[in-house]
């Protein structure tokens, strides 16, 4: 299902990679299957080392810099933590 999805999504945006990252990045099956779908799109899988595929911190971190470059700040008051939050409800500004 996440080949499928993935590769809706490359279609879509007519994207020339695919960066995998998080805990699935981890699962070589899925790369295997993403590699497969990539060269048939002609597409490139980039996928993280696997030491860097356990903790979100990172993708965190470079969300909070493109965030930054673009002017959107968030003050502390206005913070929080949010356990679940979902990809699809984050406002990206710093994108085309």
């Amino acid at each position: 299902m996440l080949a499928e999805v993935t590769e809706r999504a490359l279609a879509l945006t007519r994207a020339r990679h695919l960066l995998l990252v998080g805990g699935v990045a981890c699962n070589h099956r899925l790369q295997e299957m993403l590699q497969s779908m990539c060269r048939a799109r002609g597409a490139e899988l980039c996928p993280v080392d696997d030491r860097y595929c356990i903790d979100n911190g990172a993708m965190i971190a470079q969300a909070g810099c493109e965030m930054l470059r673009v002017g959107q700040v968030t003050e502390l008051s206005q913070s929080g933590i949010t356990q679940r939050y979902r990809t699809d409800e984050v406002e990206v500004t710093w994108r085309d």
